[in-house]
């Protein structure tokens, strides 16, 4: 069992000198017990301590079950019919120190340039614009799209543009992404991938997709963790790496950046890694310094909205249905059981002390 409001099952230690007044209370009262004992029969005294004790019991454990409710429980899972609306995607985008290495090409762009020109190119496509859309499937060409989001990160991952159909706001956004754009130290995938995720709402089913754009350094924090929560959140992940196999040094300003031996630090595309996590949770993996990256994606993408078709960079065959009727598993609420147990409770309190108080 789980709660969304853990916080308030912490009121059930007020439940603790509530018992110890209520056996203050019932001492207190042993006079009296033993006074109607000698007058009325030790017969009604059991019973009016039976229904004292019962009262009280019933009562604790009405406010217990208010309090668990107050906690919102939830436990077990549930099948849910859902109407999916097309595909929300979020580029993770890696802007780690390493990210300035320029071994790509020859006298080329960084890694992180050429991230950004190829997150560029995917948003730009004529497929995910309005009035290609509109052109498709009619006058609803919003619930149609695809939506971006994105989020960077070094040291910590940040959500920096939540999920929008916006092309025109993430473009710029893609456009302008700088090292500087964020500080830190270190490479923190785990966290860029958490930040990546928190831009999904349960309040619009989609199918979730993350767009890590990397070279596969990481420093700090678990990856694999990451990837074990984006499993379980329905999230697979699209790892394109960036660098080469032979590295390069890398920059820091004018300089180069040392290692603790003094030498230049040299790094290295770590595909594997990149590879992983896209198996791991379900997506691909696509070598981002080859030209044909961002028409990979593409095709990709447009093969998730529109179901058994697929499209070659800048047109779609096929029919457009980007909605697709299924189910989703869902965790249930167990508020109202406890909520009916507290009021079961109550009632049988009310009904004991209304008989103490017949017999007293």
């Amino acid at each position: 069992m789980s709660f969304d409001n853990p916080r308030a099952l912490l009121a059930l230690l007020l439940l603790i000198p509530g018992g110890l007044l209520a056996l203050f209370h019932y001492r207190k009262h042993r006079a009296v017990f033993g006074f109607l004992s000698r007058n009325a029969g030790d017969g009604l005294v059991s019973n009016l301590r039976f229904r004292y004790l019962i009262s009280a019991f019933a009562f604790s454990f009405f406010l217990g079950c208010v309090i668990i409710a107050l906690a919102q429980p939830r436990g077990g899972t549930r099948l849910v019919s859902e109407t999916r609306r097309g595909v929300d995607v979020v580029f993770a985008i890696d802007l780690s120190r390493s990210m300035d290495v320029r071994d790509i090409s020859p006298g080329g762009p960084s890694r992180l340039g050429r991230a950004s020109s190829l997150a560029v190119e995917l948003v730009n496509n004529p497929w995910f614009t309005s009035r290609s859309l509109g052109a498709l499937v009619g006058s609803n060409a919003a619930a149609a799209g695809i939506r971006f989001g994105a989020a960077i990160g070094k040291g910590k991952g940040v959500l920096a543009l939540p999920l929008t159909e916006d092309t025109e706001a993430i473009l710029g956004f893609l456009s302008s992404l700088s090292g500087s754009a964020i500080t830190g130290r270190g490479t923190n995938l785990e966290s860029l991938i958490d930040a990546a995720a928190a831009a999904f709402q349960d309040a619009f089913p989609s199918r979730r997709r993350i767009i890590l754009l990397s070279d596969g350094e990481t420093l700090r924090g678990s990856l694999a963790d990451a990837l074990d929560r984006a499993v379980a959140a329905e999230i697979s992940i699209i790892t394109v790496g960036f660098g080469s196999a032979e590295g390069g040094v890398v920059p820091l300003g004018n300089d180069t950046l040392l290692g603790d031996d003094r030498h230049p630090e040299i790094s290295y595309l770590q595909d594997e890694a990149l590879k992983n996590a896209a198996d791991r949770t379900g997506g691909i993996y696509i070598e981002g310094n080859r030209g044909s990256a961002a028409a990979l994606l593409v095709d990709y993408l447009a093969s998730l909205a529109v179901p058994g078709n697929l499209v070659s960079g800048t047109g779609i065959a096929g029919n457009a249905g980007t909605t697709v009727k299924g189910f989703r598993r869902e965790t249930r609420d167990l508020s109202h059981i406890f909520i009916i147990a507290a009021l079961v409770f109550l009632g049988i309190s009310k009904i004991m002390e209304k008989g103490r108080q017949k017999h007293g």
